[in-house]
């Protein structure tokens, strides 16, 4: 594990000799940091398996953000989450430094709220902007006479609101990700897509890919993309006089057999039977 470090373009709240391990919530450090300041600075904060956690919001610049085998690439408005136990590096681009606040905090309150507001192994979030909580937290922690526990109970609730904002900000964000995904598959129907190269592209696991479509849609990416096909499917069947086997290749199943089975299993009926039965050409 590696502590914090500080620079000269560091403006930093020192809390640390008021740490209490006995207390369930500690504020440990408030900063801001200006990297244009002295980018001949190697502003490259590493960790290994974290003894506290820290969020950091970019107020300007770009720069890279390794946690946990994720890799993000935080700019302005971004929020950084490093948590407890995680093993993460980061760092500004040389071309265009940072500015960002951050926070650390530890103990098991700032743990359980950060496990319970946050998704699930995501670090990173693009346009969220907590900056009024860096403000309010620094006046907070200007007030004099200075009472440390009187801080910290205060501090409790302006962390609530930001992780508050920060989930509802995920949750739009988790929207965009379903939706990005619809589209891929909307654009594709007559074409082959899988969800790995889907999730790729966006930069996320297949499996929370998956998990936030079915959340805004109540089924797989898979159902959702058989049903478009099969629905084409139909719509090719009633008004062309394509054949099964041209339609099973058009749509990129991969043949006519597995079309045929896949059809009836969704149809109640094989594609011919189908094509008889509602055809404006039919003979019936």
């Amino acid at each position: 594990m590696t502590s914090r470090k500080t620079y000269d373009s560091d403006s930093a709240i020192d809390l640390w000799r008021f740490h209490d391990e006995n207390e369930p919530f500690n504020v440990n450090m408030i900063g801001f940091t200006d990297c244009t300041l002295n980018k001949n600075a190697k502003y490259r904060i590493e960790r290994t398996d974290s003894s506290v956690a820290a969020i950091e919001y970019i107020r300007e610049g770009s720069g890279i953000f390794e946690i946990n085998g994720k890799k993000y690439r935080p700019c302005k408005g971004s929020v950084m989450i490093l948590t407890r136990g995680s093993d993460h590096v980061y760092y500004p681009d040389e071309k265009d430094m940072w500015k960002k606040d951050w926070v650390i905090v530890d103990g098991p309150f700032a743990d359980a709220l950060l496990n319970s507001y946050l998704p699930e192994g995501e670090y990173c979030l693009d346009n969220c902007d907590i900056s009024l909580f860096f403000e309010r937290l620094r006046k907070l922690a200007g007030e004099t006479p200075f009472n440390y526990t009187g801080f910290v109970d205060n501090a409790v609730f302006l962390f609530c609101d930001a992780l508050q904002t920060i989930k509802n900000m995920s949750r739009k964000k988790c929207n965009r990700i379903a939706l990005a995904v619809k589209t891929a598959l909307d654009s594709n129907v007559e074409g082959c897509i899988t969800i790995e190269e889907i999730a790729a592209s966006l930069h996320y696991s297949p499996n929370y890919v998956i998990r936030q479509f079915k959340d805004q849609y109540g089924c797989t990416p898979y159902k959702y993309y058989l049903d478009r096909k099969l629905k084409l499917a139909r719509l090719y069947l009633r008004n062309t006089e394509l054949s099964v086997t041209e339609i099973a290749e058009r749509l990129c199943f991969a043949d006519q057999h597995y079309f045929s089975n896949v059809f009836r299993q969704n149809s109640g009926m094989c594609a011919s039977d189908y094509r008889r039965q509602y055809a404006p050409c039919s003979d019936d």
